[in-house]
């Protein structure tokens, strides 16, 4: 079977409740998560890292306009709040300052 992206989303909750939704209409439905650093997705905190990567929602290729109409009447989702994307930015920056702090000190030690 061949698979077509029908809809991409940042949450995994709103993209699981769209693939719910067509699911209930007879629609087989997925949902993939999309790496954008490499990161895998258990190392994805549900609501909190938006820039690491999205989802997107997977569904039959002969179903895909069905799709796409049934979640277009079900409205555009709601806006992400940003204070959630800056959260995502903060974990990053505090969990990778310590490597390159470590890191630019092992530059000076070696001259």
């Amino acid at each position: 079977m061949i698979e077509t992206i029908a809809a991409r989303y940042e949450d995994e909750l709103e993209a699981e409740t769209a693939a719910g939704y067509l699911r209930s209409l007879g629609v087989a439905a997925r949902v993939r998560f999309q790496a954008s650093l490499g990161l895998p997705r258990s190392a994805v905190p549900i609501r909190v890292i938006a820039p690491t990567g999205g989802f997107e929602l997977l569904v039959p290729e002969t179903d895909a306009e069905h799709a796409r109409e049934a979640l277009a009447s079900a409205g555009p989702p709601p806006p992400r709040p940003r204070r959630y994307r800056w959260l995502g930015w903060v974990l990053i920056v505090v969990l990778l300052a310590p490597l390159l702090f470590d890191w630019v000190l092992s530059l000076t030690r070696t001259r």
